[in-house]
């Protein structure tokens, strides 16, 4: 097999290996990044008052929460590459050892710097559990029961993470350690992984030295630049919530929390559209992608108060829970099973990256001279343009959704 072609028929002794209880451990393993800030979030203003006196507290505090987005963007590519050449179990489960270990750690430790570093190797361990998970969910599933746990973990995760935000706020009504005792969910998880996520039959065998070599670079270009471009429309919104709402006049903490999770169902109704939606380019499942955050951001540029905001709010939402799956599901038919992990590797490092780079982008938008809705809405109008795109693309491309040259 060229290592530019499109890995559409799989090796027979690495299909059909998957039931539902492999999946329902690959969708729990797929909350747990989630957890990473999720379950923190509540005690933030705590965490600040707790290490006020230490040096740039302000600068410091916030990169609890962030440092381990980070460190998937960094470490994801280099596991992925571990993972095929060595296998994918042993890495999966060290990344879960790693994960509870080092996030549990902040229950010991009252140093600022120290939890920094515990929190850089939970990221590590994010990185594996994200970046193998989604490959083992390739390597077990094919087809239409690949789209249909795609569509679960989409379902899933909005719920996953509201769960994980109220856990952590009880928690953290006991004590500032308190959330961090989640992270003993990594150990939960990992008890069922030893004996449900059986290693694929020829990781092994194939991924020899020469087979890395041969690493289909020309798509792992095309599928990162795409995902880069939507991970920036994509954290727009799910790292500036508060912000946008605030700005149409939901000031109070407790009112934008209610507006966003009923905008929120809108992720919901994405991933089960998903599910329900078949026989359509790449090229076509963009558009519709980019079609509706284009609608949601002019929306929301325009919307004269948050309750105008919602429906458009929703509509960005709905293209959130659409796009994960459409890009997973599109990464993982693009890479033979000799290359999946550094594949995916590859795409979970772009498409964290854009979190970092969302809200600098919006901000150059404006040039300072904009306000921030404004901004918002001038990428919506982007995506209008490459919603146009897209289409045209897919139309070219027929409805085979799994090539990537054609389709894009």
């Amino acid at each position: 097999m060229s290592a530019e072609h499109t890995p559409e028929e799989q090796p027979a002794q690495t299909q059909g290996i998957g039931g539902t209880p492999q999946a329902v451990v690959l969708v729990v393993l797929a909350t747990l990044p989630t957890l990473a800030i999720a379950a923190l979030v509540p005690i933030l203003p705590v965490l600040f008052e707790r290490f006020r006196h230490a040096p740039h507290a302000q600068w410091l505090v916030p990169m609890i929460l962030t440092v381990p987005s980070l460190c998937v963007a960094l470490f994801s590519s280099g596991i992925g590459a571990i993972a095929d050449r060595f296998g994918r179990r042993r890495a999966l489960l060290i990344s879960l050892v790693g994960f509870s270990v080092f996030g549990l750690a902040p229950f010991l430790v009252d140093n600022l710097y120290a939890i920094l570093g515990a929190r850089l190797m939970v990221g590590v361990g994010e990185a594996g559990i994200l970046t193998i998970g989604n490959a083992l969910l390739g390597d077990y599933f094919q087809g239409d029961r690949r789209r249909h746990w795609l569509a679960v973990q989409t379902v899933i995760g909005p719920f996953a993470s509201v769960g994980y935000v109220l856990l952590g706020g009880a928690l953290g009504a006991w004590s500032w350690r308190g959330p961090f005792l989640l992270y003993l969910m990594g150990l939960v998880v990992f008890i069922p992984s030893i004996w449900l996520l059986p290693e694929p039959v020829r990781t092994l065998q194939r991924a020899t030295p020469q087979t890395l070599r041969d690493f289909p670079w020309t798509t792992a270009l095309q599928v990162g630049a795409v995902t880069l471009l939507c991970s920036v429309v994509f954290f727009v919104q799910n790292v500036q919530h508060g912000r946008i709402f605030s700005d149409l006049g939901a000031h109070s903490p407790q009112r934008i929390s209610w507006v966003i999770t009923v905008a929120g169902m809108g992720t919901v109704v994405g991933g089960i559209a998903f599910h329900y939606i078949r026989g359509r380019s790449v090229g076509t499942l963009l558009s519709i992608i980019f079609a509706s955050y284009g609608i949601g951001y002019v929306g929301l540029a325009f919307a004269p108060n948050y309750w105008v905001g919602i429906p458009f709010d929703a509509m960005g939402q709905f293209a959130g829970g659409f796009l994960i799956p459409v890009l997973i599901g599109w990464t993982l038919s693009r890479y033979a099973l000799e290359y999946r992990g550094r594949g995916m590797g590859m795409w979970a490092a772009c498409f964290f990256l854009g979190q970092f780079l969302s809200p600098p982008l919006v901000t150059l938008i404006g040039h300072g001279q904009w306000t921030f809705l404004t901004s918002v809405g001038a990428v919506g109008a982007a995506c209008l343009v490459c919603a146009v795109i897209a289409s045209v693309a897919g139309r070219r491309a027929g409805p085979d959704t799994r090539d990537l040259r054609l389709a894009l």
